[in-house]
């Protein structure tokens, strides 16, 4: 009987094949939020205008593609601004109703109190007095929140996707991820704030993407199914 001997090519092929195939913790990411229709698999935004902007209007809201719901607002304003979006100041001097009129939207906030729009040059507004002037200033700190949050129709979950948006973590939002991977996998509790980041490396180096893309397709997926809002944190004394 004589044997085949594996060509080369067939070895190289099979090993290529091998490499290319996900791990189950990727595989079941890719279940639940398909790089091809996801609108999600983006890094977030790099300034705070158009952050600011994407925390409001996603409120009770399509997210769209990048020139629709959400992202189409986000990038009407760009596109105005030149890509100029991270002077909170500047963005503050704007009015409420003109801007409403250039995005072409004039959604309200929860409550209907007033225009999504109004609510976003108040919250910029609000920032500003805080001493935020870029996304450079933005953190997790009460008096920065306060500036968000206390806007009328604004609330702790826009806050959070101010942050979430930005890049930046909060204990809401790893649990947020890390509720979404013990999901995928049906291993509901293996994943916490100590090992999400693990989790987060291994996924994007298997996707070849940076680890700030993965963590937002993922954050605000499971944001957006949860509809979960998140306890406001303790007050200061």
């Amino acid at each position: 009987m004589t044997t085949v001997e594996p060509t080369t090519t067939t070895t190289a092929a099979t090993a290529a094949t091998a490499a290319a195939a996900p791990s189950a913790l990727t595989a079941a990411v890719l279940r639940a939020v398909p790089r091809e229709t996801s609108p999600y698999w983006f890094s977030g935004w790099p300034d705070t205008e158009a952050a600011l902007l994407d925390a409001v209007f996603s409120a009770r809201a399509s997210y769209g593609g990048p020139t629709t719901g959400v992202r189409g607002v986000v990038s009407a304003w760009r596109t105005h601004r030149h890509g100029a979006t991270d002077d909170v100041a500047a963005f503050a001097a704007c009015d409420g109703d003109g801007l409403a009129e250039l995005l072409g939207n004039r959604q309200r906030v929860p409550g209907n109190s007033t225009t999504k729009a109004a609510a976003v040059i108040a919250a910029a507004a609000a920032l500003t007095a805080v001493g935020v002037r870029g996304a450079a200033d933005v953190a997790n700190t009460e008096p920065i929140r306060r500036a968000v949050v206390d806007v009328p129709g604004l609330g702790n979950r826009t806050w959070l996707c101010f942050l979430g948006s930005l890049g930046i973590d909060t204990p809401e939002n790893d649990a947020l991820v890390a509720t979404f991977l013990g999901d995928v996998t049906e291993t509901v509790g293996e994943f916490d704030a100590s090992n999400v980041g693990d989790a987060l490396a291994a996924i994007a180096a298997e996707l070849d993407l940076d680890v700030a893309t993965v963590r937002h397709a993922i954050w605000r997926h499971q944001r957006t199914v949860s509809g979960r809002r998140s306890p406001a944190p303790p007050r200061a004394a």
